[in-house]
């Protein structure tokens, strides 16, 4: 019978490589299209941006999920860090467009409007698992197949010709 940790933290692993694969070709695919932007002043600086940050999220998914897909513990810790960072992002980076756009500074209210006009587009590498819930789905299986593998002590360890 297999181990239901170890399949769940492969299943995980590939469908990290799914997000990743699907939010990478979102995420080319919006800057293809992107030829100008709107009224704001900071939208192309606030749209780079984002891009850069879903960029180096989707990095470090595809890493992740190589790790989970070989049944690494640090696949998991790694996971925890970057669905932990990204939930943090989705949230601040809502809060603070908000609060710039309600502030009583013009340049403030400039860059809460920009940072709200791209946010959908540029988000587009992470916005498929935000849609979906993975992050946090993830974070909750993920933890309970580590502790489930840490209990039976069944992660594969680097043999010394593999190190």
């Amino acid at each position: 019978m297999r181990d239901w940790g170890k399949t769940l933290i492969r299943s995980f692993g590939i469908a990290n490589w799914f997000y990743g694969l699907t939010g990478a070709y979102f995420l080319v695919d919006g800057l293809r299209r992107v030829n100008h932007f709107g009224r704001y002043p900071y939208e192309a600086r606030a749209y780079y941006f984002l891009v850069a940050i879903n960029t180096v999220f989707l990095l470090a998914i595809f890493l992740t999920g190589y790790w989970l897909i070989l049944i690494r513990r640090r696949g998991v810790v790694f996971s925890n860090y970057v669905f932990s960072m990204e939930i943090l992002f989705w949230v601040l980076s809502s809060l603070i467009s908000l609060k710039f756009a309600m502030s009583s500074n013009a340049t403030a209210v400039s860059i809460g409007m920009s940072l709200g006009a791209v946010g959908g587009i540029g988000n587009m590498g992470t916005n498929l698992q935000f849609l979906t819930g993975y992050p946090l789905i993830a974070l909750i299986a993920l933890n309970l197949a580590r502790r489930h593998l840490d209990r039976k002590r069944s992660w594969k360890a680097l043999q010394p010709s593999q190190l």
